[in-house]
């Protein structure tokens, strides 16, 4: 009887110690960011003839697909824009760093509310005469 007592305890302990080493070296999973490249072909005002190319990464693992939802900076929002030759990431938002801001609906991409400009700011994604091409990257 003591012998099975033994028996049992040590093979208790051995589960335990085998289950903790198997779950103390798991790495977390790291969720892989979505990217998407951006082509801006302005057709009217005093842009147009231009063309601008950007980029933006987020985790859309933050998102539940219903609603208005917004992914920023604190969330890990990354954007990257080419305007008038010059590069441009989220840190030279004009409102850095409360914007940039993703804005989405039911899962969609609304807009990139991001702004370099000194004046007051503006929605430029979708107005008219701005026509966006919106291509997802293979991550």
């Amino acid at each position: 009887m003591i012998k099975n007592s033994i028996t049992a305890m040590a093979t208790v302990a051995l589960t335990m110690m085998f289950t903790k080493m198997m779950f103390t070296n798991v790495l977390p999973i790291q969720a892989v960011p979505v990217t998407y490249d951006f082509t801006v072909v302005v057709t009217e005002g005093s842009l147009a003839g231009n063309t601008f190319n950007g980029s933006f990464s987020y985790d859309d693992e933050i998102l539940n697909g219903v609603g208005t939802e917004e992914i920023d900076i604190a969330d890990g929002l990354k954007v990257n824009m080419t305007f008038l030759e010059q590069n441009y990431t989220e840190k030279e938002d004009r409102d850095y760093p409360e914007f940039p801001k993703l804005i989405f609906e039911d899962g969609a991409i609304q807009r990139l509310d991001f702004w370099i400009e000194p004046n007051e700011r503006g929605i430029w994604w979708g107005r008219p005469g701005w026509d966006i091409q919106l291509s997802p990257r293979d991550n």
